[in-house]
């Protein structure tokens, strides 16, 4: 038979008094926010209890003062490899008698079972059967308990109001107090000499669970006195600073215990940087490797943001070093590696990633941090392969061989022809039959592309010389004819003695009529302005007034050149 339900439309009391009237047996699970826990009824009387948090009975032995830790720890050490329970070798090594054995389990089973009763919310299930599920305290299973129902449900209305109010100043059982410095118990408190030994546990190390554990037989009137000492200021809360400080203390002696005040300090400070470094370190010392990564990649952006960029790259390769498969610190780190223009860094990581990528198929994902390499490093033969090999994955062949084919002719255009043709031989990796891949591997291995550039070469050279001859042999000529002009008239006027009968106009025109015939000529451009400069200081020395230049061009206009003999 099961039977299950929500404890907000049934009363957990009248359920159990159902299951205690009936006689079943079975095992009842309640399951609310807080966490889970689970009643065994024997003949409807309670036998066993486990919650999340519940101490194994032999620890709390050890709690309660009936048993030592030093005696527990030999007695776990025979039990080992038996199948006798823990608490049969302290029972027979007269630790403790097996009466004392009952009544501390029948104590605490009570506590804990009418403390359940009192605060139980949530969803309920029960399954009825004869054994117990498992996950109950093997100690506690074979002493065989049988609690009636009804005072542990008279207990727990006693509690229920109580626990209301101490849910006002403990509203969670994971969080630390401490006794103020100077503070004093009133004269009236419950219990004196129990609340002087919480005061005592409260040294800020301790959660409220952990304090209520070591009076497993009294927790309930332990969470009230702690309540009580919170209301009257007796006790405040404890500061993450100090969680950290109490744990640096015991970090040597008991790493796990410091571990979770670390832990419990980050859940009021998730940021605090110190909590995070020291959970990191304690993480990885206890090989936890998964959370060291987790506080090493939070360290990290808090770095990031503040513009910390070393202390960013140390825990980004910390968190590598822990979780080398884990794809978002490489994401980091090839962020960081682009932004800051570090190619060759950036190159390594990126191909990491795509290691990382590939082997759970994401290739979506490794074609895109292989185009962001791409970026940056554009003639990088290995990434186009690469890449297009991430297009085949992701079912894009064509694109593939069509990025491959136009890489391979821009190389083979800067004659790069082994780059090409291992271009090609990527593309007939992707399709076998590919022509065009195929024909260029083929020319490629018989050097027909790098022939056909030779000869071009030679051709392009071949043309440039002949245009080279032909301009100059052009220019000798022009030369030769201006040249062969220049002496002429030279010599003309040499021979008509212009010079000695003052004619320097007639021999000056003689010359500019040389010049504008053969203007391109060397002679022309140097020799003749030369000589004219030179006649126009001779006249002006013998004091002959020449014509000026708009006369002078007027009068070779309309009179000609002088008679040349």
């Amino acid at each position: 038979m099961t039977v299950s339900g929500d404890l907000a439309t049934m009363d957990l009391s009248d359920l159990l008094q159902n299951i205690g009237t009936h006689g079943k047996s079975g095992t009842l699970s309640l399951v609310s926010e807080e966490g889970s826990a689970k009643v065994f009824f024997r003949e409807g009387k309670i036998a066993l209890l486990t919650t999340d948090c519940r101490l194994p009975l032999v620890e709390m032995l050890v709690a309660a003062g009936h048993v030592t830790a030093k005696k527990l720890e030999a007695a776990r050490k025979k039990a080992k490899g038996t199948r006798r329970e823990v608490s049969e070798f302290l029972v027979s090594t007269r630790a403790l008698t097996q009466q004392q054995l009952h009544d501390v389990a029948e104590d605490c089973l009570s506590e804990d079972v009418a403390n359940l009763i009192a605060s139980a919310h949530g969803e309920f299930e029960f399954i009825a059967g004869q054994v117990p599920a498992k996950g109950f305290d093997p100690d506690e299973v074979s002493l065989k308990l049988a609690l009636p129902v009804p005072p542990l449900i008279l207990e727990a209305a006693k509690r229920c109001d109580h626990w209301t109010e101490i849910r006002k100043f403990l509203p969670s059982d994971s969080l630390h107090f401490q006794v103020r410095e100077g503070a004093r118990l009133k004269d009236d408190v419950e219990d004196p000499e129990m609340a002087a030994q919480i005061v005592k546990a409260l040294d800020g190390s301790r959660s409220v669970r952990e304090v209520a554990n070591l009076f497993p037989n009294r927790r309930f009137l332990t969470y009230k006195l702690v309540s009580d000492f919170v209301r009257e200021r007796i006790a405040r809360p404890t500061g993450a600073a100090d969680l950290l400080e109490f744990a640096r203390r015991i970090e040597a002696v008991d790493a796990q215990r410091a571990r979770r005040l670390v832990r419990r300090g980050l859940d009021s400070e998730p940021h605090n940087a110190e909590l995070l470094a020291s959970e990191a370190r304690l993480a990885e010392e206890l090989q936890d490797t998964a959370a060291a990564a987790a506080a090493h990649k939070m360290l990290a952006h808090m770095n990031l943001e503040a513009g910390r960029t070393e202390q960013a790259l140390h825990s980004l390769s910390a968190g590598k070093r822990l979780t080398p498969a884990d794809p978002s610190i490489w994401e980091r780190t090839l962020s960081l590696a682009l932004t800051q223009g570090r190619r060759q860094d950036a190159l390594n990581e990126g191909m990491q990633l795509v290691k990382l990528y590939r082997a759970p198929g994401l290739h979506n994902r490794a074609q895109e941090v292989l185009g962001r390499l791409l970026q940056i490093e554009p003639e990088a033969l290995e990434l186009h392969v690469e890449f297009a090999r991430s297009m085949v994955d992701c079912g894009q062949s064509q694109d593939a061989v069509k990025h491959l084919a136009k890489r391979g002719k821009a190389l083979i255009g800067k004659e790069h022809y082994t780059g090409a043709r291992k271009l090609y031989s990527a593309i007939l990796d992707i399709e076998p039959g590919n022509e065009e891949a195929t024909v260029s591997v083929e020319m490629i291995d018989k050097e027909i592309y790098a022939k056909r550039r030779d000869r071009k070469r030679r051709a392009v050279r071949m043309i440039l010389t002949t245009a080279l001859m032909v301009m100059l042999g052009t220019f000798i000529g022009v030369e030769l004819v201006g040249r062969s002009a220049y002496i002429e008239t030279n010599s003309l006027i040499s021979r008509e003695r212009m010079i000695e009968q003052g004619q320097y106009h007639e021999a000056i025109s003689l010359l500019n009529n040389v010049r504008n015939e053969h203007p391109f000529s060397i002679t022309s451009l140097f020799d003749i302005p030369r000589l004219v400069t030179e006649l126009e200081q001779r006249a002006h020395e013998a004091g002959v007034k020449l014509p000026d230049q708009s006369e002078a061009s007027r009068g070779n206009t309309g009179q000609g050149s002088p008679r040349r003999k």
